[in-house]
């Protein structure tokens, strides 16, 4: 029986800027809410800078999850008896 080489896990998506797009996302938000509400601009600064934490925050926790999630991944299923890669799809062939 010829053994399969499966490939080491590793994270293969690019979830490093998951947490500065949180973050600019939030910002943008918080900075026209507060515009619209007509804050002044300490008041401005200091919602934009707590939702710019709270967002960095959540997009840390959010980037470890995905990161978490993608290395539990099995790679052994997409891969045949000799090591070549099988293409899956998501329907049944009739």
């Amino acid at each position: 029986m010829q053994d399969i080489q499966v490939p080491e896990k590793k994270n293969t998506l690019k979830t490093k800027l998951l947490p500065s797009l949180f973050m600019l996302m939030g910002g943008a938000v918080a900075l026209i809410f507060g515009l619209i509400q007509h804050f002044q601009m300490t008041q401005l600064l200091l919602v934009v800078f707590f939702a710019l934490l709270g967002f960095a925050i959540l997009g840390t926790i959010i980037k470890s999850i995905v990161d978490k999630f993608n290395m539990s991944m099995s790679y052994v299923d997409y891969f045949d008896d000799s090591g070549d890669l099988v293409e899956k799809s998501n329907y049944k062939d009739n």
